[in-house]
């Protein structure tokens, strides 16, 4: 990624590129760079890898494009085959939470969820075949296992299903004031809600003791079956995870 390749583009007609420069935190499928001009600053997301998932660039634009209208994510401005061209948030990632703070990333989950897509449900079982096929220590094989199960058993909880971000880990968290954005939104898809709330509570290391409070927090009316549901993605997202970061080795 270059200067004079950006100066070609058209956004870019009324300004002076000044200087490029890759940011310390970098995810896995994308390389991170900001753009500095004499007018504003900009993130540019260059795609370095689509095999772990089955990532949708086109529907990445457009989902994080409806999450900039109602406030939650940076606005995206530009995207061809190689990289995507956003404005640039400020702010800080955080690793842990005062219940203040996890109070107010819920409440902007469920600004998230309400977004509407035309967009088939996403399915764990398939992820799940994918790493039967490459992963073949017993560890693995005890998860994927232990993983169906859990899946079956909370097969008939399947009227909870929104649009998610899918990976809300700290990196991808942007706190700014009372501000919270969510960026890097490759994974997004339409799921259970308690997906996002189960990936917030491993993310941020959130006790047992405040699950009620998660769910009061997100839902204020708590039906029997959330907590159920909440500890059972809980055992689902740790069990992705590592099944996830095995198969990167």
């Amino acid at each position: 990624m270059n200067i004079k390749e950006l100066e070609k583009l058209s956004l870019f007609t009324n300004e002076n590129l000044e200087s490029i420069e890759k940011l310390p935190i970098q995810g896995f499928c994308n390389i991170n760079y900001k753009l500095t001009t004499n007018k504003a600053n900009y993130l540019i997301r260059v795609f370095k890898d689509n095999s772990s998932v089955n990532i949708s660039r086109d529907f990445e634009f457009f989902i994080q494009k409806k999450a900039s209208q109602i406030n939650i994510a940076s606005k995206p401005l530009y995207m061809n085959k190689s990289f995507m061209i956003t404005e640039f948030l400020k702010g800080e990632h955080k690793e842990t939470l005062k219940k203040t703070e996890l109070k107010n990333l819920l409440k902007t989950i469920k600004k998230l969820h309400k977004i509407k897509v035309n967009q088939r449900p996403y399915k764990i079982e398939k992820d799940l075949s994918n790493y039967k096929k490459i992963l073949k220590d017993k560890e693995s094989k005890t998860t994927i296992l232990e993983t169906k199960k859990i899946l079956k058993k909370i097969k008939r909880y399947d009227n909870y299903l929104v649009t998610t971000h899918h990976d809300l880990n700290p990196k991808n968290i942007i706190f700014f004031n009372s501000k919270i954005r969510f960026i890097d939104w490759e994974y997004a898809g339409v799921n259970s809600v308690f997906f996002d709330l189960a990936t917030v509570c491993v993310e941020f290391g959130v006790e047992k003791k405040l699950l009620k409070y998660v769910l009061k927090s997100y839902f204020k009316k708590v039906k029997k079956e959330y907590k159920f549901l909440l500890t059972n993605y809980i055992k689902i997202y740790t069990n992705i995870c590592k099944l996830w970061f095995k198969s990167l080795q």
